[in-house]
C-alpha cells in the first residue's frame, strides 16, 4: 500500500472512530500497512544488519504460489553451516521476520545459525512476504481463497520439500510458532509420509483445538455465521483496523494495555516484553492473512474441534463429499516423529487445557515443557526466551 492509501484509510474510517484512542490505534496499523510490499526486503535487511548473510528463495506450491523463503545459511564465526537444515514457520499474522526482530543474543534465528546450523525462514502464503501467485493477484478474491488448510497441505509440504531440495539434506528440523504449529499438526495428521523428512518438531505456543481460547477477537468472531463475516470485512485480506472496528470498537478503551501492541488483539498479552522496543516491532508486525483463514480460526472456537474448513452443508459435498468438514485426527499422527511443545500457563491463544487435549489424542506423548508466567508471543519475542527455552531447544536439535 501507498502513503497515499494509508491516510485513505484513516480518514474512511475516522469518522467512525468514537475517541481519540481508535484513531492512533488505526493510525499506527495503517502505517504498518505501508511495510507490507517491501517486507521481504525488510526481513533480508534486518538480518544482514545484524551481520548475518541471507539468501532469499522461492518454493514453489502445486496450486500457483511462489512461497518466500529467507536463508541464513550460516552464522557470523563460521563461513559453512556445520550441521543440518531447520525450518522455522512463523504464527498467526506473522512472518519470517518475527523470529530476527530482537538481538542476535535474544532472536532464536541467530541463535541457531551461530550454533552451526542451516536456517530457513518460511512465509506462508499471502502474509505480506509471499505474495507472488502465477493465477491471480492480490485485488483478486480468488488470491485470498486460502486457510490454514492450504498452509497445512501445500505451504507446509512444498517449503520441506524445496529446502531438501536446495541443501541436498535427506531430513530437516522443523520448528513452529503459534500457526506454524497448527499447519504441522494437520499437514502430518492427514500426510503421515512428510514425516520420513523430518528430525523433530518442535511447536512453540502450540495449536490445534482452540474451543477454551481466550483472545478477544476470535471469541466475538465465533459468534458470527462465516457469510456474515464475508459480507462484513470482504472475501479478501484480513485488515486489522477493519476487524477491530467493525467486531471490538471499544476494545482499546476497556483494555488499553492489550493496543500498546497490536498483534496481541489476535494473540493475548505476553509476558515479557520489551516495551521500548514496541515502535519497532509495530514497524513489522502485524502482517496479513486472508478473512477466510481468520474465520476457519473462529469456526474452531465455535466447534471446539480440529477440522477443515466449513462450507457449509452444500458447500462440503462439493468440496469434500460429505456434509460436514474432515477432521484432522491427531491420533492418526506419525507416532515415531519425536515432538517437543514449549507450552506457556498464561497463553491466551494456545489455552492451556486445548494444548493438553493435543498431548491426549497424539498417539506417543510429546515432550513438554511449560513455561508458568509465558503468554502466546513469549517464546519469540521475550528478551528471556534465550535463557529460559532456547538452549533446551538447541539440546533437542543436538539430540535428532
Amino acid at each position: 500500500r501507498s502513503l497515499v492509501g494509508s491516510e485513505m484509510c484513516i480518514r474512511d474510517s475516522i469518522s467512525t472512530l468514537k475517541d481519540t484512542m481508535r484513531y492512533f490505534l488505526l493510525l499506527a496499523i495503517c502505517f504498518v500497512g505501508y511495510c507490507f510490499a517491501t517486507n521481504a526486503a525488510n526481513v533480508t535487511a534486518i538480518i544482514t544488519g545484524y551481520g548475518y548473510p541471507c539468501e532469499n528463495h522461492l518454493a514453489p506450491t502445486p496450486d500457483g504460489w511462489s512461497l518466500s523463503m529467507q536463508r541464513i545459511p550460516h552464522g557470523k564465526s563460521n563461513s559453512k553451516a556445520t550441521r543440518g537444515p531447520v525450518l522455522f514457520q512463523h504464527g498467526l499474522t506473522d512472518s519470517s521476520v518475527g523470529v530476527c526482530l530482537n538481538s542476535p543474543s535474544e532472536s532464536l534465528a541467530y541463535i541457531l545459525a551461530d550454533a552451526g546450523y542451516d536456517v530457513w525462514l518460511g512465509n506462508n502464503r499471502g502474509n505480506g512476504v509471499s505474495m507472488q501467485n502465477s493465477r491471480y493477484t492480490p485485488d483478486q478474491a480468488e488470491f485470498w481463497d486460502f486457510s490454514f488448510d492450504d498452509m497445512a497441505l501445500s505451504d507446509f509440504p512444498s517449503q520441506i520439500k524445496y529446502v531438501l531440495q536446495v541443501t541436498g539434506a535427506k531430513k530437516l528440523s522443523y520448528i513452529g510458532h503459534s500457526e506454524g504449529t497448527i499447519q504441522a499438526f494437520a499437514g502430518l495428521s492427514y500426510n503421515n509420509s512428510i514425516a520420513q523428512y523430518l528430525n523433530i518438531f518442535i511447536a512453540l505456543a502450540p495449536v490445534a483445538y482452540v474451543g477454551n481460547q481466550e483472545v478477544k477477537l476470535l471469541t466475538v468472531l465465533a459468534d458470527f455465521h462465516a457469510a456474515i463475516i464475508f459480507s462484513i470485512l470482504g472475501e479478501r485480506e484480513f485488515y486489522l483496523p477493519a476487524a477491530i472496528d467493525k467486531f471490538i470498537p471499544d476494545i482499546c478503551i476497556i483494555d488499553p494495555d492489550l493496543c500498546k501492541f497490536t498483534l496481541q488483539i489476535l494473540t493475548g498479552p505476553f509476558t515479557y516484553m520489551n516495551e521500548s522496543r514496541s515502535p519497532y516491532y509495530l514497524a513489522y508486525e502485524p502482517n496479513p492473512t486472508s478473512v477466510k483463514n481468520m474465520i476457519h480460526w473462529s469456526q474452531g472456537v465455535r466447534t471446539n474441534t480440529f477440522q477443515m474448513f466449513d462450507y457449509g452443508t452444500e458447500g462440503n459435498m462439493q468440496h469434500y463429499n460429505q456434509p460436514n468438514p474432515p477432521t484432522y485426527n491427531l491420533s492418526q499422527f506419525p507416532p515415531n516423529l519425536p515432538v517437543a511443545l514449549f507450552t506457556g500457563t498464561e497463553d491466551y491463544l494456545a489455552d492451556p487445557t486445548d494444548v493438553q487435549r493435543i498431548i491426549s489424542d497424539l498417539p506417543t506423548p510429546p515432550m513438554v515443557h511449560n513455561e508458568p508466567t509465558y503468554g502466546h508471543l513469549d517464546p519469540l519475542l521475550s528478551y528471556e526466551a534465550n535463557t529460559r527455552i532456547y538452549g533446551k531447544i538447541l539440546s533437542l536439535l543436538s539430540q535428532y
